[in-house]
This record gives structure tokens, C-alpha cells and sequence, in this order.
């Protein structure tokens, strides 16, 4: 662990979905290629960290037309984020994608 990584504070509370303001502390970064972006915070529900990468594309390796490559834009009010810290939650639902406390909220993209 380096100086400036946080310790993670994990509370072990109950899987809930809920809601929280937009969370500036996350920190942003393009992924090699560009072709997505990686999210990294503290989750304000659990504390646990937690990371999400966005790809961008179909995901199928190639493409059937050729265009003009578009820059791709972010919404101006930040994307989702869910808590995906890991952790076990007690009644977390078995079908839910996010290994996490069930906690969303927005991040903005820079």
C-alpha cells in the first residue's frame, strides 16, 4: 500500500439498494487504447473500495462500416456507479451482478 491509498474502512451492513448524492472523491482514468474508463472510490454505503471499468463499442473486435470516429462525450451529470467492493453482505440477492452492499450513486467523468 502505497502513501496516498486510503485504508478501507468495510462496514459489514445488510445488502440494501440505496441511493447517494454525486460522490467527487472517485478518481477517473482512460484505459489503455481508450476505449473505456476505470472508476476507483470508497463506497459511501459500506466503505469498501470498489471499482467499475466502462467499455466502449460493441465488444465484437470488428467493424461492419466504416465511419468517422466520434468522440465519445460523458453525461454532464456523471455516470452510475455500484458498490462492487466484494465483500459479503448478508441478504444480498443471488441473481445481483454487484458483489456489493447494494449502494449506487454518480460519479463525473473527466
Amino acid at each position: 500500500m502505497t502513501e496516498d491509498t486510503p485504508i478501507e474502512h468495510h462496514r459489514a451492513i445488510s445488502y440494501q439498494v440505496k441511493d447517494y448524492e454525486l460522490q467527487p472523491e472517485f478518481s477517473t482514468q482512460r484505459l489503455v487504447g481508450g476505449h473505456g474508463i476505470n472508476v476507483t472510490g470508497i463506497c459511501p454505503g459500506c466503505g469498501g473500495r470498489t471499482t467499475t471499468n466502462w467499455y466502449y463499442g460493441t465488444g465484437n473486435g470488428y467493424k461492419a462500416f466504416r465511419r468517422k470516429k466520434e468522440p465519445v462525450t460523458e453525461p454532464a451529470d456523471g455516470r452510475t456507479v455500484c458498490c462492487d467492493c466484494g465483500h459479503g453482505h448478508a441478504d444480498r440477492p443471488a441473481d445481483e451482478p454487484f458483489q456489493g452492499c447494494g449502494a449506487h450513486w454518480r460519479v463525473k467523468i473527466s
